[in-house]
């Protein structure tokens, strides 16, 4: 569980902090990590790792999904992965270190819900076009979707060798015929990854609803839409309590722990005094 000087350091962190909504969410930078450490807590899931460490480690109260998160000095590099089932249907997600936290929350957040006895009806690529980004197909089969200011190109290749491969999203400044020019981040889903987690990444990626920044964390994209500023504190601290609040409701139940009773002893019922006084005279006669 989440702990009172743990909360307590969130928000003092944030302590009359400035800052602006920004949107898209693609584009509004990292965030803080805590968006998901936390909710994953709250939610009941472990820390099997030295507190120390500066990887950390989480994992699922059914041991069926693990989230590792291993910032580097290059924010380039994968600072955040998710496993998730075994054996054959195991499958993997990894998050470059600039990735928005609400749209790796996008993915975590499923993790706590049961999985859909159906598969959804509209798969990554219906969400996205939904959301007016341009979809396109290659004379193979592969995807390539981009957002609508093109800084952002979700794509699912046909290798001539290995088959179908994994989502890959791409987030850059601008992107050239030939190659992105100046990376944000990127994120990499594996072929086997349920269409549901998919579709969540989908949801959160492309969802339209400005993100809290603090003043010195936004970027200067000019494709990013900066609100007016203003003190933030209030807004995020209520929006983190709010959310680890609907995480533990998703925390699994304590198992009861019954005990079965000992076997009682029958008591033995003694005639009263008198009435025993009063055999023993009978008898004598």
């Amino acid at each position: 569980m989440i702990t009172w000087r743990q909360l307590d350091a969130f928000t003092n962190e944030y302590e009359s902090k400035l800052g602006s909504p920004v949107s898209p969410r693609y584009l509004a930078g990292p965030g803080d990590p805590r968006h998901i450490t936390h909710a994953l807590c709250a939610a009941g899931w472990s820390v099997p790792c030295d507190p120390l460490h500066p990887v950390i480690r989480m994992q699922s109260p059914d041991q069926q999904h693990e989230l590792v998160f291993q910032p580097s000095a290059q924010y380039a590099r994968q600072w955040w992965t998710v496993h998730s089932g075994h054996g054959p249907d195991r499958w993997y997600a990894t998050f470059s270190g600039s990735t928005p936290v609400e749209i790796i929350a996008g993915l975590t957040d499923t993790l706590l819900r049961p999985e859909p006895e159906k598969e959804p009806r509209e798969d990554l690529a219906a969400i996205l076009t939904g959301r007016s980004w341009e979809h396109t197909t290659d004379g193979l089969g592969g995807h390539r979707i981009v957002s609508p200011d093109r800084t952002t190109v979700v794509e699912q290749r046909i290798s001539p060798s290995m088959g179908r491969c994994g989502w890959q999203i791409e987030v850059a400044r601008t992107h050239r015929p030939h190659a992105p020019e100046g990376r944000l981040w990127c994120a990499s889903l594996d072929i086997r990854t349920p269409a549901h987690v998919l579709g969540s990444v989908a949801t959160a990626l492309s969802n339209p609803a400005p993100v809290p920044r603090p003043r010195f964390a936004i970027d200067e994209s000019p494709h990013l839409t900066v609100g007016r500023e203003i003190e933030i504190s209030e807004q995020i601290v209520t929006a983190h309590q709010e959310r680890l609040a609907a995480a533990r409701r998703h925390r699994p139940a304590a198992t009861a722990v019954t005990t079965t009773p000992a076997p009682s002893t029958p008591s033995v019922t003694r005639p009263p005094a008198a009435a025993d006084h009063h055999l023993r005279h009978k008898d004598s006669l």
